[in-house]
């Protein structure tokens, strides 16, 4: 399989600043060693700008994440979600981080846009809007093939590290790993199924705690699947690129799964053999905010 790895939501993971422990810095630092690790580059970081209102030296962290040789693109200033909003605001949210993430965004070789939470509205009209105003700005919208929900096993993990049960913890680090590849083979196979060709995939990770902690362990395990880790700019080709935005969907579904919902054949969002296990971490996970 040819991956396109990705990440989201820099500087500062949207929903919590980080716990005791770790720093906002300390976490994409980690995550940067592991990407160097395996000789990763050029990654794509699709940032919100609030935090660098509130925080303006977190801009240190984009500084070392572009010198890395790796890039910045717009996911919106305030991580608000186009089903929550007007087209009006959520343009204005797109503009306003164009204007903040512009010493970063303008290293960048392709200007990309990804909507947070993968969402494209709920409307056709407010859908169409929106990308009107990305193709005038010169924005290429940006999708997932496949994600390994580690903000779940993050929470079970952030639960396990609060009550110090070190046998939680180790099923938890492992259980993702496991998970992690039986996901992505069953996203890109379904992938393939649903566009009639094999897809290089595009897949992310958020700088939350748990995957600082996991990243170097996530990307050998990858490897060692036989998981070629491409750079993004191969994967935004052919018909699957066409097909990012092209339907309305407020739901939190991959690329296919959206298209497939919306032509009223439903995919499955978890390997059979994962279902459990993935219901096993929610429940881990319960109580867990960030």
């Amino acid at each position: 399989m040819m991956i396109a790895f990705t990440m989201d939501d820099l500087p500062l993971w949207p929903q919590s600043y980080p716990p005791v422990g770790y720093t906002a810095a300390g976490i994409v630092d980690a995550i940067r060693a592991a990407l160097a690790d395996h000789r990763i580059t050029g990654v794509y970081a699709f940032c919100n700008s609030w935090p660098l209102d509130k925080h303006p030296e977190f801009a240190a962290i984009l500084d070392d994440w572009v010198a890395d040789g790796h890039h910045v693109a717009n996911h919106t200033h305030g991580h608000i979600e186009l089903p929550d909003v007007t087209a009006e605001a959520f343009i204005a949210d797109i503009d306003l981080a164009e204007a903040r993430l512009a010493p970063w965004l303008s290293k960048a070789p392709r200007q990309l846009f990804r909507h947070p939470l993968c969402h494209w509205g709920e409307t056709a009209d407010k859908l169409a809007r929106v990308n009107a105003h990305l193709k005038k700005r010169g924005l290429t919208p940006v999708d997932v093939h496949s994600w390994a929900f580690e903000w779940t096993w993050n929470r079970a993990y952030r639960n396990a590290l609060d009550a110090r049960d070190t046998e939680a913890q180790t099923f938890v680090r492992e259980s993702f790993l496991d998970f992690s590849v039986a996901q992505l083979r069953h996203d890109m196979a379904a992938a393939e199924a649903w566009f009639g060709a094999p897809q290089i995939g595009i897949t992310l990770g958020h700088n939350v705690p748990f995957f600082a902690d996991i990243a170097s362990a996530y990307f050998a395990r990858l490897k060692s699947e036989g998981v070629e880790f491409v750079p993004l700019e191969e994967a935004l080709t052919g018909p699957a690129q066409t097909a990012v935005g092209s339907v309305v969907s407020g739901e939190f579904l991959v690329l296919h799964q959206k298209l497939a919902a919306a032509a009223g054949q439903p995919l499955p969002r978890f390997p059979a053999d994962m279902v459990a296990l993935h219901a096993r971490i929610v429940e881990m996970a319960v109580g867990q905010t960030g």
